[in-house]
């Protein structure tokens, strides 16, 4: 369907098209430059700048340093933890194999007197033997489980040591012994 125009509505069109660019030819001609309000508007920036810089920007920024440290200073703390671990755990291995050492020395020394006893054909001298060997090998599970102790007392308190650190807290003597139970059972 095709609209029919009006030659009234096609004047009216052109005139009121007519009269939004004669509004826009008069406002901006009427802009001019002043200098007045050039002034006052930079200084007024200057001094938003200045007052954004220093109750905004420098707090901030000091904020985000402080805690780039705080960051920093806990991952030191981590990596001196790890290290001691390293350590600890080292001188576990050098203890465990000293105990093996130990243990076999005492094994060879039985089955030397074991060999000696055998050859001699004396029942009393056997059950001495075998008796060493039973003393050998308490004597090794309860130095093993004196050392692993000692290293799960040592390893617990690096660890809550760390958390200290890491936390930022105390932590209770029934949080120490409830971690330690905890670990110990693992």
């Amino acid at each position: 369907m095709k609209e029919k125009y009006n030659f009234m509505d096609i004047v009216e069109v052109l005139n009121a098209k007519k009269s939004i660019s004669e509004e826009l030819n008069n406002t901006f001609s009427q802009l001019k430059f002043n200098w007045p309000i050039f002034v006052f508007s930079l200084i007024v920036l200057m001094l938003v700048t200045a007052i954004i810089t220093f109750l905004v920007y420098k707090p901030l920024k000091k904020m985000v340093k402080s805690r780039q440290k705080l960051i920093q200073d806990n991952i030191d703390a981590s990596i001196k933890a790890k290290d001691e671990v390293l350590k600890v755990q080292e001188e576990r291995d050098r203890m465990i194999i000293e105990a093996t050492n130990q243990a076999r020395v005492i094994i060879n020394n039985a089955k030397a007197e074991s060999e000696r006893i055998v050859n001699s054909g004396s029942a009393s001298a056997k059950k001495k033997a075998e008796l060493m060997l039973e003393q050998a090998e308490i004597l090794i599970s309860k130095k093993r489980a004196e050392f692993e102790n000692e290293q799960k007392q040592i390893i617990m308190e690096n660890a809550i040591e760390v958390a200290k650190k890491i936390i930022g807290r105390e932590i209770k003597d029934s949080d120490n012994i409830k971690m330690i139970n905890e670990v110990i059972n693992k």
